[in-house]
This record gives structure tokens, C-alpha cells and sequence, in this order.
């Protein structure tokens, strides 16, 4: 299970407490003060991310179960894309604990974290009881897991006061505390007290007055603070203002923290123009403080849209720095939202400053996008959602906002969405086509093709022109009734606004693809429009193939020269282009020569003609395809009848035939290279070629090779594309020339700012900083990147993540860093951390190797072997298992060597921690598994009586499919020592993996990587083992391997293999 990656500041406010114990309002402000991120167009609840979208894709017939790990990475990264949490993958979450056994997939702090979540600031959409019933359920698991700390009992008497919900009895709460904790203290009364402010229950909050008198404990100025607002909350304002007078008796005067609490005392009761009285009085409100006053004021139940508005300009103006509202502000707004009270939310973010984007290229449509969302979940009346968007606009928040609810209505709300379409014509808006698919396939789902031809007639209301896409793709296809009368159906569109002219071309292409070629020729008799026949070469060329097939030529030529005589172009050559893209490659007519005849001869008859280039292309066509010379004969005869010189092909025909070369950006490095030469002989501008082949040759590898195209770019001043310059910067981090990369980098950032390097890229530049001895260069780089664009991460960078980790671990055991960190630290470990924070990677095993190997060149052996059952009881990973216990096999059997590196290890220490490691290994993925990497450990070892001695033991399991491919591993790593002894071992042992197949596999590395001195080298070590009878598979791969190379077959194998 992997770590939380939540936000660290964000954590520490969550689950610690101080000594000082803040008061009630800093402990409701906590939540409203985190810094947002961005996302657009989500929202709070009911979305499922895009992992889950994905997973319902690939298997949209099965309930796939989602594993625990998975929930928790969903939920986690829509908390940091929006300071918010998604109640729907906290419901999944919590069903996904119950169904499994107590474990340690979720930790204490990851369950802590989700409870003291269930609040108002971060679930806003949900109710207090909602809220609550989620609390209790997370609660029950926690128990499962282990006993409450003081602190989740806190974070507990939290959740109840930012709900506003009763705790029934303090006491069996208090009893239960004091089971596990002993008895409680100042903090946790005055927690209590908080509780009972909140909801207004005076008689609770005065039974623990008498209980903290008798402990003797002190009121301070958040006891008075839970006083004042629970008599106010209670109706009883004089008994507020007697709180502040014993506040004063008692030597504290009121401050503005007081103050702030003595507004809500006053908005609660309806005392509203004193209220704001205060505010204008009072000039020291701090931000939290201010907006703990518009929450206080935004509850109550008559709320003062005026005095919310001054409160909101009230706020400092740095406090409203990002793109989008305040997170606590739209939080709030949210809140409203699902309360039906749309009408607040319009007023209080009509006083909101507008953002300032100062940045080219910013993103200006954000403002409010997921306040939108929300209002079409929560049903708000369309009119207060077009309202609420107008004025996004009117004051430039948010300019595409009224779009976005076009886009929200269409997905949600289809019926709404015409009016929404409406709303944006008047508003000045130009709607265009693809507004209106969505619409069109709703109302032919409701009304059918009516609807369809309905919805036509509404956008022609809107002065929207129907395009050729909208009439391809979403009209023609589903007005399969209608379209059986083609003449009928043009007269529908037109009476719908479409013009003939507009709509033929589209409805002919549809009778082409649906092979209704009497009905295209009624049609094109019918209408005298012309038109771009070239749009019709693809469905024509299908047609051709059902005309071959049945036999329908001459229909076909008629159909061929009706569309001729519509031709815009008439001096290109329509037919001969048809013709090649009939002869296509891949085609049975480029095949049969004698079908093609047929084509010709009706064309011919209709006295159609073709251009000279076509002619010669078809000839040389038959020509490849038959050896019939009549047949080819009688095709050039056909053609040369047909031939008119004034006919021309258009310039994109020649590729119909595969006559045009290559463009460079589809040509493989071989090909460039020879390109290259070509055009340098020819003396043509080569610097298009070179610019892609520095890129490829970067990216494969051919870092010698690159350097000579960078020079001869550089001597032909080449200019520098922004792709480029990051092959550059790419090639010179794989050269390890740290200056130059920097100096680049410098360059691709001044001159394309805006360029996003790939992550890749900027983790390899990372990893070559830490090489340099700069880790918080490198961790200042990371961060700035995740700050500036999103994280991707994933998979196809976990190479790049494991060699920064790498470079790491080393850098960890240097003098320099050495000096400056404890040794009991792991500083790979934190550097993982702070990757999987950033959403750069993930827990994985290979990742996790890096965190184990800086204990073992740190030469602490207990460390390592501690952080590795660490890991695996963690993540259920085994990281470096494969070189950890060749190590501690080495170690236990007494090597010296070996020995020396670990100062303090002996033979029996090492032998203790190998059973520790066998354990834990056995317990993540099974005895037989373990028992197979043991064996390849042994053989790396060198222990080969243990190792036969273990083969032997008929009670010792194996994975056998699992050992195979740890041989082909070690082959393909070219590990001869290691698998001719595991071959030895295994010999004559028939349940374990064949002894003659480890040689075939060491003997096929050999061929990949054409080696033949190692190939023969095998040979003679098996040759002169008398017990061996070597395979003649072995001998005839070898001589095979020797022939290919022209290499002398020595006689032996010779002899043996029967080479003549």
C-alpha cells in the first residue's frame, strides 16, 4: 500500500496538536486556509477520475473491482487538484475496508487524515449528517485497525463542532478516554467546550464549567470564545454579552480574535446593523478571522447580502492571488449551492475582485468552472445558472463561462440546452455546428429523424450554417427512413434551411457507401448543382469493389460520367485520379488486371478520358500485376483511346499509387542518413533532414553520431526549433556535460518559453544535478516543474525516476553530503517521498530497490535488511531481493571479502538475517517463489553443494515457470558463471528447469549479440565435462552462429554436428 502523498503542511495542521491549544476559531479556519490547485471543469462529488473512466472502458461489460490502493490514488489526486475531497471515492474507499480483513493496505494517518476530513470546508456538498454518518463509518474502521490516540479523539470533537452537531453524552465519552489515556486534560474539556458552544447547548457547557472548576483548570480566552457563542447560538444575547463582561473580570481583554466571535453572536440573533457597526469600527481583522465572520454570517438564516458583500472587500487583496475564487470562498459558495441558496452565491461572488493575468497565453476561462458544475448538480433553476454565468462574463471573471454551460447543459441537462444556446446567440456569441451534435443525437434518441430535421430548422433560427461534417456524421447516418426517397429527403433539408447545393454532395456520398447507384443517378438527374466530386473518391473506390463483385460495371461508368458532368474542375483529371485510388496497394483490382480491363472498357464507351500520367501509371500497373500480355495489351490499347493530354492529375494523386518519396518525419534513421547524403550531392538544403535526424539519432542512443549532425547543424546555421533545442539539452545530459545542459536549458527556456519539456527529460536533468553533487538544485527543478504544468508520471518514466534515485543513494554515501545529514537518515527514502508527492511516480518495486541499496553502500547491513522487511510489510514488495540474498549468502558462508565491507556483520549475524529475509520473502509471494530466487542466488553465490544440496530435497518447492524465466534474465545479462552453475546443480534432477535448455538459452545471448569467441568458449566447458552429452540442437545453433560470422568450424564440432 503506498504512502499518503497528501500535503505536508496540510497534515501536520490535521493531526497535531500544539501545546498552546488554539481556539475554536483558529481549529474551524485550519480547513479554510489551504492553498488551492486547480482544475477545470470537475466537481465535488459524483465524478469519478480519469483512472476510473479509463477502467470502465477497457472492460465496460464487468464490475471491475477497484483494489484499495487504486481508490486512495483517486481520491488523493482530486484532493490535490482541488483542496477538496470526492465523497463518491470516499464511499468506495470505505467499502472496499469493509469488505476487507484488518490490514495494512490504509494506515492510522491515512484513516485520520479521511476523519478529520469530514467537514464542511472539504466536503461542502454533503450535509452535516452525511458528513456524519461517513465520520462513525471511518471511526469503525479505525478501530479495527487499532487503538484512538488523544489526538483522533480531538480531530472527533472537531468534526462535531465545524458540523454543528450535538454530542449526546460527554461523559461516556470522557470515560472511555480515560480507559486508554487516563484522565482528561485542560485541552480536551475545552475541545468539549467547543462542542457545546457550537450547537448552542448552554446546560452541557455549564456542567463543564463545574467539572474543569473542580480540576482546578483555568478558563482561558477560547473557553470564553465556546461561552459567548454557545449563549448566542442559544438565543440568549445578554448572556453573551455577561460572557464578555467575566472575560474582562478575568483579566483578558477582548481582542479582535473576540471580536470576530462577538459578529457571529450578533448576525445569530439578528442584530445585523450593530454587526456591521463592528465591522466598520474595527480595523484589525485578520483574513482567517474575516472569514470565519462570513461563515458565521452565511449560516445564519436571514443572511445580509450587503454586510457579506463588505466583509469579502474587507479581505486583504493578497488573499485573491490565483486564477480562480479562494479556495475557502468557493467552498463556502458550494455549501450554499446544495442549500438552495444560488441567489447568495450570485451576490457574494459579484463582490469578489477580479483575478489579474499578467502572463501571456494564461488561462483566463477558469474562474468559477467548478462553482458551474456544482450548479447543475445540485439542480439549481436554469435561469439563476444563466444569471450566475452572465455575470462571470459581464465582469471579465470568467469570459467563456456561458459556453461552459452550454457544455455542462449538453452533457446533463439536454432538454435545457437549446435555451442555453439561445442565451449565448444573445449575448453576442457565434454558435457554430458541433454546438448543436449533441442535440441532434438526443433528439433523434426522443423524436426521431422529426427531431433530427427539427433541430436543423433551429439552428437556421440561430443563423448557424449546417457543414459538411455536421451532415456526415450526424444527420445523413440516422435518417435511414427519410433517405430511402433521396429526392424527398433533400426537399425535407432544404425546408429545414439547408441548401441543395450544401446537402447533395453528402447525401450522394451516403447512397455511394450503401451502394445505391440507381438512386444516385435519379438523383444527380434531378438536381443540376455541381459538385467537388474529388470528396467522393473514397466511397466511390468502396463502390468499386461491390461493382466488381457483382458484376455492375457499366452501371458503374454511369454513375461515374453522371458525377463527371457535375464536376466543378473540369481540367483535372477526376477519372484517372478514381482509377489509381481504385488500384490502390492492398486492392484485389490491383490484382486482377482483367476486372480492370472491364472498368476501362465501359469507361471508354462513355467516352470518359484520363490524363497522360494516369494512363502510364495504370499501364505499369498491369504490367507488375499479370504476365497476360493480351490482357496488358488491350489495356494500354483501352488507355491510349482515352488518353487526352490536356488532363491533369492534382498534385496530392502521385501518392495514390505510392509514387511520392517519403516525408522525413516518416523515414527511419537509415533512410535519413541516406537522405541526407542524396541531397548533399545534390547540393539541396539538408537542413530539415538534420534537424530530424539529431532528434532520432538522441533519442536512440547514437550520442557519437549526434554530436557530428549538432556540428555540422551549427556550421549550416541551422535554426533551432524548440524540439530540437530539447534534443539537444537531452543529448548533452546523456554526454553528463552538466555545463552545456545548463546552458542549454537557459536557451530552450528564453527563446520558447512556453515549451513544455518532456518529464523525462527534466527528471534525467535532475538525476545528472544529484550526479553533480546538487540534490536541492535538482529538488528545486522537480518542484518548479509540478508548480508550472502537470504531473503526468506513470509508468513510461519510472527508468528515468530509478536512475535520479540511483544517483541518489550514491550521492547519500559521499564525504560531502555525508557530513551534513545523520546516518540513521535515508535520504533516497526522502527523496521518493517528495517524487511521489509531486505525482512523479508511484510506490514500485524497482523504485524501491534505490532505498535499499544506500544502506548497503553505506555498509550497514541491519539497516538494509531492516528497511527491506520494512518495505515489503509496507508495499508488499521485495526490493533488491535477487541481490540481497546472493549477498547474505556470501556474508553467512563467511566470505572475507564480502565481510569487509560490512564492519560489525559475521557469518552468524548474516545467517540470522538471511532466515529474516527468506521469511518476509515468503510471506509476500510464497515458499516456492522464494525457494526459486534462492536458488538463483546461490548459483550467483557460488555455493553449489548448498545448492545441489537443496535441488535434492524432494520436500523443497520451486516455482518452475518462475525459474525459467530467471534463467533467461540471467542470460540475456550474459551471467554465464551464474547459470553453468545453476546447470550443474540441476542435473538430473527432472522436476527443476532442463540442464540442456540453460546452455540453449547462454548459447542463444551468445547469437543476439554475435559473439563468438564466448559461444565456443561454452562449448569447450561442455565439451570436457564427460557426464555432459552435448544437445545436436546446441551444436547445429553453434555452427549456424559460426557459418553466418565466415569463421572456421573447428573439427570437433564439425565431426560431431555432421558438417560436410
Amino acid at each position: 500500500m503506498q504512502r499518503a502523498r497528501l500535503l505536508q503542511s496540510m497534515w501536520r495542521r490535521l493531526v497535531q496538536l500544539p501545546v498552546g491549544r488554539p481556539s475554536a476559531a483558529s481549529l474551524e479556519l485550519r480547513y479554510a486556509m489551504i492553498s488551492p490547485t486547480h482544475l477545470r471543469f470537475l466537481g465535488t462529488g459524483g465524478v469519478q477520475c480519469d483512472v476510473s473512466k479509463r477502467s470502465r472502458r477497457l472492460a465496460p461489460t464487468e464490475k471491475v473491482e477497484d483494489r484499495i490502493e487504486d481508490v486512495w490514488t483517486q481520491l488523493e489526486a482530486y484532493y490535490q487538484q482541488h483542496s477538496l475531497l470526492n465523497y463518491e471515492h470516499c464511499q468506495r474507499l470505505l467499502g472496499q475496508l469493509k469488505r476487507s480483513p484488518a490490514s495494512q493496505e490504509v494506515s492510522m494517518e491515512q484513516l485520520h487524515f479521511l476523519l478529520g476530513s469530514c467537514v464542511p470546508e472539504f466536503l461542502p456538498a454533503q450535509t452535516g449528517q452525511e458528513r456524519q454518518q461517513l465520520f462513525q463509518a471511518l471511526w469503525v474502521e479505525l478501530l479495527r485497525l487499532g487503538q484512538p490516540t488523544l489526538a483522533h479523539y480531538h480531530t472527533r470533537l472537531q468534526v462535531l463542532c465545524q458540523n454543528r452537531l450535538p454530542l449526546l453524552d460527554h461523559r461516556s465519552l470522557l470515560a472511555e478516554i480515560a480507559i486508554y489515556h487516563g484522565a482528561a486534560d485542560a485541552a480536551l474539556y475545552s475541545s468539549l467546550l467547543d462542542v457545546a458552544g457550537s450547537v448552542g447547548n448552554v446546560r452541557m457547557a455549564t456542567e463543564l464549567l463545574a467539572e474543569m472548576r473542580e480540576r482546578s483548570f483555568a478558563l482561558t480566552e477560547r473557553n470564553f470564545h465556546a461561552l459567548l457563542l454557545g449563549h448566542a447560538r442559544n438565543g440568549d444575547l445578554s448572556g453573551a454579552e455577561s460572557v464578555l463582561a467575566s472575560m474582562r473580570a478575568a483579566g483578558i481583554q477582548p481582542g479582535s480574535s473576540t471580536q470576530a466571535h462577538w459578529f457571529e453572536a450578533l448576525v445569530a440573533n439578528g442584530q445585523v446593523s450593530q454587526a456591521l457597526e463592528l465591522v466598520r469600527a474595527e480595523a484589525g481583522f485578520t483574513a482567517p478571522q474575516l472569514l470565519q465572520m462570513l461563515r458565521g454570517l452565511l449560516t445564519s438564516k436571514n443572511v445580509d447580502t450587503d454586510l457579506a458583500q463588505q466583509l469579502v472587500k474587507e479581505l486583504p487583496r493578497e488573499f485573491f492571488t490565483g486564477l480562480d475564487m479562494p479556495h475557502a470562498i468557493r467552498s463556502l459558495c458550494i455549501q450554499l449551492v446544495h442549500q438552495e441558496r444560488s441567489q447568495v452565491v450570485i451576490k457574494l461572488v459579484g463582490a469578489l475582485p477580479a483575478p489579474k493575468f499578467e502572463v501571456q497565453n494564461q488561462n483566463t476561462d477558469e474562474y468559477g468552472t467548478l462553482l458551474l458544475h456544482e450548479f447543475f448538480r445540485a439542480r439549481v433553476p436554469l435561469t439563476q445558472t444563466l444569471q450566475f454565468a452572465s455575470e462571470l462574463v459581464k465582469r471579465n471573471l470568467n469570459t467563456r463561462a456561458l459556453h461552459l454551460v452550454v457544455e455542462l447543459a449538453l452533457r446533463r441537462l439536454p432538454s435545457s440546452a437549446l435555451h442555453c444556446l439561445e442565451e449565448l446567440f444573445a449575448a453576442g456569441e457565434e454558435l457554430r455546428p458541433h454546438y448543436f451534435w449533441p442535440l441532434i443525437l438526443h433528439h433523434n434518441r426522443r423524436d426521431g429523424e422529426s427531431g433530427m430535421l427539427r433541430m436543423v430548422a433551429e439552428m437556421k433560427r440561430l443563423r448557424v450554417e449546417c457543414d459538411d461534417e455536421t451532415l456526415r456524421q450526424y444527420l445523413l447516418p440516422h435518417l435511414n427512413k427519410t433517405l430511402t426517397q433521396p429526392f424527398e429527403a433533400v426537399k425535407a433539408l432544404e425546408s429545414a434551411g439547408v441548401k441543395p447545393s450544401q446537402v447533395l454532395g453528402p447525401v450522394v456520398s451516403h447512397l455511394l457507401q450503401q451502394h445505391e447507384m440507381t438512386k444516385v443517378l435519379d438523383l444527380l438527374k434531378r438536381y443540376p448543382t455541381r459538385m467537388d466530386i474529388f470528396t467522393l473518391l473514397q466511397p466511390l473506390s468502396s463502390l468499386a469493389v461491390n461493382a466488381r463483385a457483382t458484376k455492375r460495371f457499366e452501371l458503374f461508368a454511369q454513375v461515374i460520367q453522371a458525377l463527371h458532368q457535375k464536376a466543378f474542375q473540369q481540367g483535372q483529371d477526376y477519372v484517372g485520379c478514381l482509377l489509381l485510388q481504385m488500384t490502390g496497394p492492398h486492392t484485389r483490382l490491383r490484382q486482377d488486371p482483367s476486372s480492370l480491363l472491364r472498368f476501362l472498357h465501359e469507361l471508354r464507351r462513355l467516352e470518359m478520358q484520363v490524363s497522360p500520367a494516369a494512363s502510364e501509371a495504370l499501364v505499369s500497373l498491369a504490367q507488375h500485376a499479370t504476365k497476360d500480355t493480351e490482357v496488358i495489351q488491350d489495356i494500354g490499347k483501352t488507355l491510349q483511346r482515352m488518353r487526352n493530354s490536356q488532363l491533369s492529375l492534382p498534385p496530392d494523386a502521385s501518392s495514390l499509387h505510392g509514387g511520392f518519396i517519403k516525408h522525413p518525419r516518416d523515414m527511419s534513421l537509415d533512410e535519413l542518413e541516406c537522405h541526407l547524403v542524396e541531397l548533399e550531392s545534390k547540393q539541396l538544403n539538408p537542413r530539415g533532414v538534420l534537424r530530424r535526424l539529431l532528434q532520432l539519432s538522441v533519442r536512440s542512443g547514437r550520442l557519437e553520431r549526434a554530436q557530428q549532425l549538432l556540428a555540422k547543424c551549427q556550421s549550416l546555421n541551422v535554426h533551432a526549433s524548440a524540439g530540437m533545442m530539447a534534443s539537444i539539452l537531452d543529448l548533452y545530459i546523456k554526454l553528463r556535460d552538466l555545463p552545456r545542459a545548463q546552458e542549454s536549458l537557459e536557451r530552450l527556456s528564453s527563446n520558447y518559453p512556453a515549451f513544455q519539456i518532456d518529464e523525462h527529460k527534466v527528471i534525467d536533468y535532475a538525476a545528472l544535478l544529484v550526479h553533480a553533487n546538487q540534490l536541492a538544485a535538482a529538488k528545486q527543478l522537480l518542484q518548479r516543474r509540478a508548480e508550472q504544468h502537470k504531473v503526468v508520471g506513470g509508468d513510461y518514466v519510472i527508468k528515468n525516476v530509478w536512475q535520479l534515485l540511483t544517483n541518489v543513494a550514491h550521492l547519500a554515501t559521499s564525504e560531502k553530503i555525508s557530513a551534513e545529514i545523520s546516518k540513521s537518515n535515508n535520504v533516497t527514502r526522502e527523496m521518493l517521498d517528495f517524487l511521489k508527492n509531486l505525482g512523479y511516480c508511484q510506490s514500485q518495486n524497482a523504485l524501491l530497490g534505490p532505498v535499499v541499496r544506500e544502506w548497503l553502500l553505506k555498509g550497514n547491513l541491519d539497516a538494509a535488511v531492516a528497511e527491506f522487511q520494512w518495505l515489503a510489510n509496507k508495499y508488499k514488495h521485495t526490493p533488491l531481493q535477487f541481490e540481497l540474498l546472493s549477498l547474505l549468502v556470501c556474508l553467512g558462508n563467511g566470505d572475507e571479502q564480502e565481510l569487509a565491507r560490512f564492519p560489525g556483520t559475521t557469518a552468524e549475524s548474516a545467517q540470522h538475517h538471511l532466515a529474516s529475509v527468506t521469511a518476509t520473502v515468503s510471506r509476500v509471494h510464497g515458499t516456492s517463489n522464494m525457494n526459486s530466487a534462492l536458488l538463483v542466488a546461490l548459483a550467483e553465490s557460488g555455493k553449489e553443494t548448498q545448492l545441489r544440496r537443496l535441488i535434492i530435497n524432494p520436500e523443497f518447492r520451486i516455482n518452475h515457470e518462475l525459474l525459467v524465466k530467471n534463467c533467461e534474465h540471467l542470460g540475456k545479462e550474459g551471467a554465464v558463471r551464474t547459470l553453468l552453475r545453476l546447470a550443474r546443480g540441476v542435473r538430473g534432477v527432472q522436476r527443476t528447469v532442463d540442464e540442456q535448455k540453460i546452455y540453449d538459452l547462454l548459447l542463444a545471448q551468445f547469437c543476439r549479440s554475435n559473439d563468438i569467441e564466448a559461444a565456443l568458449d561454452l562449448f569447450e566447458r561442455l565439451d570436457t565435462d564427460d557426464e555432459l552429452k552435448v544437445s545436436q540442437e546446441f551444436l547445429r545453433n553453434l555452427v549456424l552462429l559460426l557459418q553466418v560470422n565466415r569463421a572456421e568450424i573447428p573439427s570437433s564440432i564439425a565431426l560431431r554436428a555432421q558438417v560436410r
